[in-house]
């Protein structure tokens, strides 16, 4: 029998490209925090939300990405 795995997730900030504009937080506040003037993602592995992707598709300098926790891919969101 397989196991079926679960995705998890891994949101990062680059925080040399951060302008800080708070639409991550803006967009997913359960999810995103801007402090000192940078996003500030949530910590760990998440489950899949739609609303972490709308905010890191926000992003006007595209600073945030998510990870496959497991392989760390970058998830392709074009």
């Amino acid at each position: 029998m397989d196991e079926e795995r679960t995705t998890r997730w891994r949101v990062e900030a680059d925080h040399g490209v951060c302008i800080g504009t708070g639409i991550c937080a803006g967009v997913a506040p359960q999810r995103f925090q801007v402090v000192d003037g940078r996003s500030v993602p949530p910590a760990g592995e998440l489950e899949p939300d739609e609303d972490v992707l709308d905010a890191v598709e926000s992003c006007p300098v595209e600073a945030l990405r998510v990870r496959d926790a497991v392989t760390g891919a970058v998830l392709d969101l074009s």
